[in-house]
C-alpha cells in the first residue's frame, strides 16, 4: 500500500492518494469552523480493479459503514479528553480501549 498525500491547506483540507494491489482510494478531509468547534467532513473515491470490481456495492457499503463509525468514535474520544485528566478510573478505562484496539 501506498499513500501519498496530495493536498495540504492548513487549517481547512487533507488529500490523499491510497494506491493498492486491489484498488485506489483518493481521499479528502476538510475542517471547517462552527460556533461551537470544527465540522469535519471527508469524501472519498474508490475504484476497485479487477475481480475486486464485482465486490463494489458491498464494499461501498461496509466502508461508509466503518467510516461513519471511526470519525463517530474519535468525536466521543476527542470530547471525552478533558473529563478524562486527573480520573483514574476513566484514564484506566481508556488505556483498556486502546489496548483492545491494537489487539484487533
Amino acid at each position: 500500500m501506498t499513500i501519498q498525500y496530495t493536498t495540504y491547506e492548513r487549517p481547512k483540507r487533507l488529500g490523499s492518494s491510497i494506491h493498492m494491489a486491489a484498488a485506489d482510494i483518493l481521499g479528502t478531509l476538510g475542517f471547517d469552523p462552527v460556533p461551537d468547534g470544527t465540522r469535519m467532513s471527508w469524501s472519498w473515491e474508490m475504484r476497485l480493479r479487477g475481480l475486486y470490481r464485482l465486490l463494489t456495492p458491498i464494499v461501498v457499503g461496509a466502508g461508509r459503514r466503518q467510516e461513519q463509525a471511526n470519525w463517530a468514535g474519535l468525536k466521543r474520544f476527542l470530547e471525552r479528553q478533558d473529563t478524562l485528566v486527573g480520573n483514574p478510573e476513566t484514564e484506566r478505562d481508556l488505556r483498556q480501549a486502546q489496548a483492545m484496539r491494537s489487539v484487533r
